[in-house]
């Protein structure tokens, strides 16, 4: 009966998978009415590449995400491949000294990094999770990110999102907040570990984890609206 049960659950989990996971940026994109008005200010009509990965943080992706559709900016979501990718919730207990992880939703990726033209975007997010380690390896994910550094894009990176960034560029003289579990990383790139929600270096916006993102996607928004 127990084994009847789960194999339902499992089912109708992909059901919902299938419906809601593979449509619902498509949805949005094909009926932007439906979000809510955009500020004034410069953004609606803008495009946004947002990096991720297998593993890339739930949270901060959707968040990210649905920020930009409500201010009238266009995301696309790129990853190794075009799937529906499978992303993590990273939560802290008490008992134990460093994040935890669980499952989260899905979301379906829109591009290839190999099929991406980074000239065809005004900025660049970087979710945390493990999506940026595993971003790093790719040669065309390395040339996006360079793409954004080298012409003091807007480019935003959040958590463990700094990762893919200092492995495109030495970051001497940046500052950068981050996991602090990267700070080590982040030092050895030559760039200054800040402690703060939000850090905004020139066009490079950067946060600790998904607490921040109230005061990272605001001082995103406002760079971006002025680039």
């Amino acid at each position: 009966m127990k084994t009847d049960k789960l194999a339902q659950s499992v089912t109708r989990r992909n059901m919902l998978t299938s419906t809601l996971g593979a449509t619902s940026l498509a949805a949005l994109a094909a009926a932007p009415a439906l979000a809510a008005a955009p500020r004034a200010g410069g953004l609606q009509g803008k495009k946004v590449l947002v990096a991720i990965g297998d593993f890339s943080e739930g949270m901060e992706t959707y968040y990210m995400v649905y920020r930009l559709v409500e201010e009238g900016i266009k995301p696309v979501v790129a990853a190794r491949e075009v799937k529906l990718l499978q992303t993590v919730v990273h939560d802290f207990d008490p008992q134990y000294s460093n994040y935890t992880e669980k499952l989260g939703y899905f979301i379906q990726t829109d591009i290839a990094y190999r099929d991406v033209n980074p000239a065809d975007y005004d900025g660049f997010l970087v979710p945390g999770g493990r999506g940026p380690e595993e971003a790093r390896q790719y040669a065309e994910a390395l040339e996006i990110t360079r793409h954004f550094i080298d012409k003091d894009l807007p480019l935003g990176a959040m958590c463990h999102g700094p990762q893919l960034v200092y492995a495109a560029r030495p970051m001497k003289g940046r500052r950068i907040a981050a996991y602090p579990g990267i700070r080590a990383d982040i030092e050895a790139a030559g760039a200054t570990f800040v402690d703060e929600p939000v850090v905004v270096d020139r066009k490079l916006v950067t946060s600790r984890g998904w607490p921040d993102l109230p005061y990272f996607m605001p001082k995103f928004l406002e760079v971006l609206a002025q680039a």
